[in-house]
């Protein structure tokens, strides 16, 4: 497709989104003015001047409020683009219609109540987002792309800082992916996390860095820098002597891979780059004395190199090995 047909498919992208979206903004603004300004003309008939302070504070609040579930509760219904590059127009069309709502809401006076634990948690729960409760968001902007966002139990995301589920490589091209933050993680403030990205428990993003497209953190580290790299381990290790099970449920958009080329470019690699030759498949590629962020390196160019996507989110790095990887791309051609 050339640059002109990509100019001219995204602009009737938006030339039917638009009324779509205004229509979606209209309903919602709608109903949430109903009941604030019924509320507020009955109390005007009254003398009280007490219950007509009170009425216009509440319609106040409820005005925003019910645009925030309005809007959650749509969210949540309208159908969803698959991960990886959005390769039609009608997956490109959902995801247009997704962010512009979502940029609705936060245009509204509804966004500073998503700088409160509730209702702020409970709308992005709505929206398909996986948030433990005793995490906290700091800013209304942090989540643009909720449903594809997980976070653990007593995380801190910090003012500023972004965790986005979708990435643009060029002006034609989206990518969505998932993003996964573990129990007890810190993002600090202006921070940005891209798509596709996993950050085990207990780890921690320093402010103003940049986790790349497709990075795996591990466990109990803390990361900094543009893009993000390990600067240290912590040493307390919390829950050092349990090792979960490898979780191969992986999303896999393959196109057509041979898995002999593949595991002899993965060999190749893994020579070429960090003199690795002889080495138990079933081991953890942690145990090669290679880092996280070189596995992320390996991951990223068999992406680029056969066309697929990996979804980090399913991936174990402590126990992530050769055959596991292997596995994984095996699971996906036909029997």
């Amino acid at each position: 497709m050339t640059s002109k047909d990509n100019q001219k498919s995204v602009s009737s992208i938006y030339a039917w989104g638009f009324p779509i979206n205004l229509t979606l903004e209209l309903l919602i603004q709608f109903i949430s003015l109903l009941l604030p300004v019924t509320l507020v003309l009955k109390s005007l008939e009254s003398t009280s001047v007490l219950r007509v302070t009170l009425s216009i504070l509440a319609a106040i609040y409820i005005y925003p409020l019910t645009i925030l579930f309005l809007g959650s509760i749509i969210t949540r219904i309208l159908p969803k683009p698959p991960l990886g590059y959005l390769k039609t127009s009608e997956h490109k069309f959902k995801y247009q219609t997704l962010i512009a709502l979502n940029t609705f809401i936060r245009r509204t006076p509804a966004r500073w109540l998503l700088n409160i634990p509730f209702p702020g948690i409970l709308f992005q729960q709505i929206c398909g987002a996986r948030i433990a409760s005793s995490s906290l968001i700091t800013f209304s902007d942090t989540l643009p792309d909720p449903y594809l966002i997980s976070i653990g139990k007593n995380s801190l995301l910090g003012w500023g800082c972004l965790v986005l589920g979708h990435y643009a490589p060029n002006p034609s091209t989206l990518f969505l992916g998932r993003v996964e933050i573990g129990d007890n993680v810190i993002i600090g403030a202006e921070a940005m996390v891209w798509p596709n990205v996993k950050i085990g428990d207990g780890s921690i993003i320093q402010n103003k860095s940049v986790v790349m497209p497709g990075t795996i953190i591990p466990a109990e580290e803390i990361w900094g820098g543009v893009p993000a790299q390990k600067i240290k381990s912590i040493k307390d290790k919390r829950n050092s002597t349990v090792k979960p099970s490898v979780n191969l449920d992986v999303n896999l958009d393959v196109l057509d891979v041979n898995l002999d080329v593949v595991e002899n470019y993965i060999k190749s690699f893994l020579a070429d780059n960090y003199k690795v030759k002889n080495f138990n498949s079933n081991n953890p590629l942690l145990s090669l004395d290679l880092s996280a962020y070189e596995i992320t390196r390996l991951l990223n160019n068999l992406e680029r190199e056969f066309g697929i996507f990996i979804d980090r989110t399913g991936i174990n790095i402590e126990e992530f090995s050769f055959d596991n990887l292997i596995q994984i791309i095996n699971k996906t051609f036909p029997s």
